[in-house]
């Protein structure tokens, strides 16, 4: 079920138990999870490739609306959103939040995706276990600042590996008012055994902003981006609060322009772990 337009409820329950999975990731090469987990994620560069069926340069109509317009998965409860594509040509790096709220009875399926997001649902993926929160990060970007997508993660050309430093791709390549933008997405999140520290926090963020810059580097004239955004999704209140904590620690060379756009979930165990709890649930 996909809800339409930005509905904006009094009050929001957004502090939620941490998500069971095997451990802190962001998105990249891993083996398959197990039942409830989902492993760490370090991307390594798949080359150029093709495929029948994927999206034409520069995205379609149905994929650009003008501001928060159409339909999302699950509700944009607060926070930003139409700021990132004011960010665009500012030299700084910035943090910016807002709330996804799932609700019991909505389903993660194709047929309720956008065009863009049915593209990156049906995309090869570079690795790792992380397809639901590359297709969430394109719809909130898409209703939010008018995104439409480009390019999926293994059709973003590269120069040949250096040698000199890991070989970081990028998730996404999208076009938000007319320019291209890379995209990079990462979960924040630990099951809840396992206590989900700044330190844990700092390291993830730090090595995908290491990544992003290493990717920015690399990519070829075709598809250089003027900026990139790392998404965050954060499996609760205290995660989020912890990646804006510890983001502002980071050494600015790190930080460099990257947009972090942190969104915290609530009722979205499905974005964290493998096999897909129900929406409304969290990652048990």
């Amino acid at each position: 079920m996909r809800l339409a337009g930005l509905r904006i409820p009094l009050a929001v329950a957004v502090l939620v138990g941490l998500a069971a999975c095997t451990a802190l990731t962001s998105n990249g090469d891993a083996p398959p999870p197990a039942a409830g987990e989902a492993p760490p994620e370090a991307k390594q560069d798949a080359g150029p490739s093709s495929r029948d069926g994927a999206p034409a340069d520069g995205g379609t109509d149905d994929d650009a609306p003008a501001g928060p317009s159409g339909d999302i998965l699950g509700t944009l409860a607060s926070g930003s959103c139409g700021i990132v594509k004011t960010q665009l040509a500012q030299a700084a790096p910035s943090l910016e939040s807002n709330v996804l709220v799932f609700q019991a009875g909505e389903v993660y399926e194709r047929a309720g995706l956008s065009p863009g997001g049915q593209a990156i649902f049906d995309a090869p993926n570079a690795g790792g276990s992380s397809i639901e929160s590359e297709v969430m990060s394109f719809e909130v970007l898409r209703y939010c600042e008018g995104a439409a997508l480009v390019k999926t993660e293994t059709q973003i050309l590269y120069a040949a590996p250096d040698g000199v430093g890991p070989n970081s791709i990028t998730d996404m390549l999208v076009s938000i008012d007319g320019k291209k933008v890379g995209v990079s997405v990462t979960r924040a999140y630990k099951p809840p055994s396992q206590p989900l520290t700044d330190v844990d926090l700092k390291d993830l963020v730090e090595k995908k902003l290491e990544g992003i810059n290493r990717s920015s580097v690399r990519v070829l004239a075709a598809d250089k981006w003027v900026k990139q955004i790392l998404h965050v999704f954060a499996v609760n209140k205290a995660a989020a609060d912890g990646v804006a904590r510890v983001w502002a620690t980071i050494d600015p060379a790190v930080r460099a322009d990257t947009i972090v756009l942190v969104t915290q979930t609530t009722g979205g165990g499905f974005v964290y772990c493998n096999p897909d709890p129900p929406l409304g649930s969290e990652c048990l």
